[in-house]
């Protein structure tokens, strides 16, 4: 072997080094990913019921949920900064302690403010931890490999977040309400042995901070100036308004409430629903690559205005079981939202187009548990000797609907670059061929 030979030899044992540890580093990361959103799962299903315990309305229910977001929504942004600044891998294991940390306080959680406060904390370790950990994925990957690593990080996240209500329920239901709160600290904490072991790795460049300032937010005034990016963020937060209004709050109220569901069957009726929302996501991914994505997503709003006014219409744990099922599959069809609102962004401004697409996502999960919260105390039907604030009726479902039927509406009005592209290429297409005969 010639000293070429040797040297590319060498070149491709760093290579394959390089591969191996990438895919250790993505799979560890997805790893933590998946304990973090399994607890989060694991008290979905018995939060709504939790917070009802304290004796409080529909609307404070809400806002126990509401409050997760309300400081994940001011720390995003916050956070991404400070991963360019500090070590990622102090700030991720900051944050799942703060998870840890939360989850211990709310499941002691002796009065309602107490719940609320550590829902807060929570949001606040979610933020860092998110945040930092999507950021230290994309640099760990590279461009070539950054598709198929984001894909598998993803899944992990779908993953957990669809068999943590199944756990959380089953949990409830074989000891106390309480005991999600500690499961949930008992995941994340252990997601804190696998990050320890994470490479460290380099800061990225950045201005000083006063100029860092005035960048970001005149980017953040031209971004918002572009009709298009506002009306795919409006489809966002209404689709993160059901999200959090529909299925984290309604039908969970609805579920123990009116038809008198445990947790366990609360938490498997959740279960049914990631399910279907999975096998319709993952291959409408690829498909709104060829047919484009704002129809599919304006067809998700409006089917999904359609099968929340029918939701209550449930009078059994089969019939709801069914809906829930639907509407997952429904759900499923958002899947290239996020690739939808970077289509329409400014393309020289994508990293403030996302974060503020995070922001208004976060505003609708603040606002869906809040005002159909509001809806329900205001036209709930009372029963007498029940500690609940009474039957939920349609009217907030019909609301949640509304909403979506508008979203749906005025999205078809936005261009869809990539349709629009697919079909250029069509015509192409057929001028090379009428210019060859």
């Amino acid at each position: 072997m010639d000293i070429e030979e040797k040297e590319q030899s060498r070149q491709d044992g760093v290579s394959g080094s390089l591969k191996h540890s990438q895919l250790i580093t993505v799979l560890n990361l997805s790893a933590v990913t998946f304990l973090v959103l399994l607890g989060l799962s694991m008290v979905s299903p018995i939060l709504p019921g939790y917070a009802e315990s304290f004796r409080v309305s529909y609307t404070l229910v809400g806002f126990v949920i509401s409050s997760f977001a309300v400081t994940r929504m001011i720390l995003d942004i916050p956070a991404g900064l400070l991963s360019r600044k500090h070590d990622k891998k102090m700030i991720m294991i900051l944050g799942l302690t703060l998870i840890v940390v939360s989850s211990v306080m709310a499941g002691f959680a002796p009065t309602y403010i107490v719940l609320v406060i550590a829902r807060m904390i929570e949001g606040a370790g979610s933020a860092l931890y998110v945040t930092s950990a999507t950021v230290f994925l994309a640099q760990i990957s590279g461009k070539e490999k950054r598709g198929q690593w984001m894909s598998l990080y993803s899944g992990m996240l779908l993953l957990g977040s669809i068999f943590g209500p199944t756990f959380g329920g089953v949990i409830a239901s074989s000891f106390d309400i309480r005991a999600p709160f500690f499961a949930y600290a008992l995941v994340a904490g252990l997601g804190v042995i696998p990050t320890l072991t994470l490479p460290k790795i380099q800061n990225s460049e950045h201005a000083s901070g006063s100029d860092e300032r005035k960048s970001t937010i005149r980017d953040m005034w031209q971004v918002l100036t572009y009709p298009s990016f506002l009306l795919a963020t409006f489809a966002t937060f209404a689709l993160f308004f059901i999200r959090t209004g529909v299925r984290s709050t309604l039908v969970p109220l609805f579920a123990a409430n009116n038809l008198g569901l445990d947790p366990s069957f609360i938490g498997g009726i959740l279960t049914v629903a990631g399910i279907t929302t999975a096998a319709t996501m993952v291959p409408m991914g690829s498909l709104s690559d060829r047919i484009g994505r704002r129809n599919p997503l304006a067809i998700c709003l409006l089917l999904s205005a359609l099968i929340s006014i029918w939701i209550p219409y449930s009078s059994n744990l089969l019939e709801l079981t069914i809906n829930m099922a639907i509407y997952g599959a429904i759900i499923g069809l958002s899947g290239p939202i996020a690739a939808f609102v970077t289509d329409v962004s400014p393309q020289d401004k994508l990293e403030v187009s996302m974060g503020l697409y995070r922001m208004i996502s976060d505003m609708g999960f603040i606002a869906g548990p809040l005002f159909l919260g509001y809806l329900s105390d205001i036209t709930a039907t009372p029963v007498p000797g029940e500690t609940h604030s009474g039957l939920i009726s349609v009217l907030p479902f019909i609301a949640a609907a509304i909403l979506l039927v508008i979203a749906g509406l005025t999205l078809l009005t936005a261009p869809d670059p990539i349709r629009a592209k697919n079909a250029q290429k069509k015509i192409s297409a057929l001028e090379q061929d009428d210019d060859s005969f």
